[in-house]
């Protein structure tokens, strides 16, 4: 039996929402991946949260319910703070140890953020998925890369997903103004979100 191809899609999720899940289909597609881990971090260390950790949890429990290649998976939310991806995948690794990860992030999070130890990262994945993003150029990314030795480098694959710009900050601040987020999360995220007022 051939190792299981498992993506791994890391975040605060706060809210997760309908990008978030398109991206994960189109990869899963895409790299023919048997199924996506979802892992809500609870300290991430280099972002605040605005949803507690159990808060957000339960919203990408609803939203992932209906696809049966999405999963859950509680590393980021048992990990000591700061969390810090390495720490995150050598966790996985214990839980998974034969499964192939592959890796998903967005550019601008791998361009835009501070990583430690991006070459464990990439040293513990089969692939590190970077999904485009608009605004963000390519050119930011090449002086990250160029860091890692070429076999690392070379475990970085870059994907076109063709979706429209939707992020959590945007639908925080739809929030806070009253405007509607239908449409842009989960009908079962929304009902969340409604009845513990989050965000507000």
């Amino acid at each position: 039996m051939s190792p299981r191809k498992t993506g791994i899609f890391g975040g605060t999720f706060d809210p997760i929402h309908v990008a978030h899940l398109h991206v994960a289909e189109t990869i899963c597609d895409a790299r023919s991946l048997d199924c996506v881990l979802f892992v809500p971090v609870a300290h991430p260390a280099h972002r605040q949260t605005h949803a507690s950790a159990d808060d957000r949890t339960a919203m990408v429990r609803a939203a992932i319910a209906p696809n049966r290649r999405f999963a859950l998976d509680t590393t980021g939310l048992e990990q000591p703070p700061p969390a810090y991806t390495a720490d995150t995948l050598a966790l996985m690794r214990r839980r998974y140890p034969e499964d192939r990860f592959f890796f998903i992030a967005g550019i601008d999070a791998l361009a835009r953020s501070t990583w430690r130890r991006l070459d464990e990262v990439a040293a513990g994945v089969e692939e590190f998925v970077v999904v485009a993003r608009a605004g963000v150029g390519e050119h930011e990314l090449e002086p990250i890369l160029a860091q890692l030795p070429a076999p690392l480098r070379a475990r970085f694959v870059r994907l076109e997903v063709s979706t429209f710009d939707v992020s959590s900050t945007d639908v925080r601040d739809r929030i806070k103004a009253g405007r509607s987020i239908r449409y842009l999360v989960p009908d079962a995220v929304l009902e969340y979100i409604e009845k513990k007022r989050l965000y507000r």
